[in-house]
């Protein structure tokens, strides 16, 4: 089930959110277009109290609100065990921008885990 949550540290003002998500392919470099769903999928051991999820990626400006964005970033609080996943998803011709994607989760300062992904038109 995917849900949306509003957010002022995400380019586009919004989440989506997922309890469960199959990734079709395992890949390092993807060809940009709209409706491309990218991202990880990981397990944390041990009960990890809040935690961030940082998308490191090029600038994206948003027409809109007129913000620039170099990274997304979304706070968690829980991951007992269970399967976590961060994805993103192009929605906007303003977000098919060409370069190095980088997922990381961080906690307390540290990058527990790092996954890039390259980009391209």
């Amino acid at each position: 089930m995917e849900s949306i949550s509003n957010s002022r540290l995400s380019p586009t003002g919004y989440y989506f959110g997922a309890d469960a998500l199959a990734f079709i392919e395992k890949v390092d470099k993807m060809k940009l277009k709209r409706g491309l769903v990218f991202g990880i999928a990981y397990r944390l051991a041990g009960n990890h109290d809040a935690f961030l999820c940082r998308i490191v990626h090029p600038v994206l400006v948003n027409p809109t609100t007129g913000k620039a964005y170099k990274e997304t970033i979304e706070e968690k609080y829980s991951a007992a065990n269970g399967l976590n996943f961060d994805y993103y998803r192009i929605e906007h011709a303003w977000e098919m921008v060409d370069g190095k994607w980088v997922f990381q989760i961080e906690q307390s300062g540290n990058i527990l885990l790092e996954k890039s992904f390259e980009l391209h038109g």
